[in-house]
């Protein structure tokens, strides 16, 4: 499986939004796990593309599906807030499925940095370092070929000191203590390097997942904390951007909610609170 790279959080979603920050909301019974369902439908994501949605919401922490953004455009404000409701009920019933456990388990493991690769001990990088020189050799007595009787003569010279200052490294007690120290060095750089990456990973991955829900969930609490639903906008080539210069450096995830709307904001961040209270509590 191919590592995960983190995607533009400026292709935030607007349903998907909910659904990448908070990513649950409240426990939820078979008729709104049904609706849920439904809401799918109504936005045209297939079962199989929001779960792996939901997977790549909470590892990235953001996602796209131009096809539910579109249909969510065209929803009035209230229907908008339904759909947001009913969308994460519909997340919080995967998620708590052995099947997303299983999916991000397995995801998991493959971005674990793999182990790095034994290093030769310094007699044998001795070794590889005459090879080398002799391969490098022969590729200059095959060059030598084409060339002139003075230019060979110092070719060879050339080569010939190359072997003695290899047989003077191979004899220098200090120059193999120099290799033994490098060697050494080599493969503890490769051990502080990959403890490093477990440790980014073990960030990144956590075997508890809910830890990474929560990180979510306060990332867009913060993020969309105080939208300004009056805001004004102004044309700007093709784009409209907004009046007050101030409000176009705030996060993406604050633009979708305004654009997104009142309603469907405050069922996303009410969501995000109560789980979130929920989650702390246990």
């Amino acid at each position: 499986m191919e590592k995960h790279q983190r995607t533009n959080t400026n292709k935030s979603g607007l349903f998907l939004l909910a659904m990448v920050v908070t990513v649950l909301v409240a426990a939820a019974g078979p008729a709104y796990a049904q609706a849920g369902d439904e809401i799918l439908t109504e936005l045209r994501v297939a079962p199989a593309a929001a779960k792996e949605a939901v997977l790549e919401a909470l590892v990235n922490g953001t996602v796209y599906n131009d096809a539910a953004i579109k249909a969510f455009k065209a929803l009035p404000p209230l229907s908008r807030a339904r759909v947001v409701f009913f969308g994460l009920v519909w997340v919080r019933t995967y998620i708590v499925n052995p099947e997303f456990k299983t999916a991000y388990k397995q995801l998991r493991e493959a971005q674990k940095p793999e182990a790095p690769a034994p290093r030769p001990a310094a007699g044998e990088q001795a070794k590889t370092m005459k090879a080398d020189m002799e391969k490098s050799i022969a590729e200059m007595r095959q060059n030598m070929a084409a060339m002139d009787a003075e230019t060979k003569k110092a070719m060879e010279a050339t080569i010939k000191e190359l072997r003695a200052q290899m047989e003077r490294m191979e004899k220098d007690p200090q120059q193999k203590e120099l290799m033994r120290q490098m060697a050494e060095m080599t493969v503890e750089e490769d051990r502080k390097r990959h403890e490093e990456a477990l440790a980014e990973w073990e960030q990144n991955y956590p075997a508890d997942f809910q830890i990474l829900i929560k990180k979510r969930i306060n990332d867009f609490l913060a993020a969309t904390a105080g939208v300004d639903f009056a805001a004004k906008l102004k044309p700007r080539g093709d784009k409209m951007i907004f009046v007050n210069e101030e409000y176009e450096q705030k996060p993406p995830e604050w633009k979708v909610c305004f654009r997104a709307g009142k309603e469907a904001t405050e069922a996303a961040r009410s969501f995000a609170q109560a789980w979130l209270a929920e989650m702390n509590r246990n």
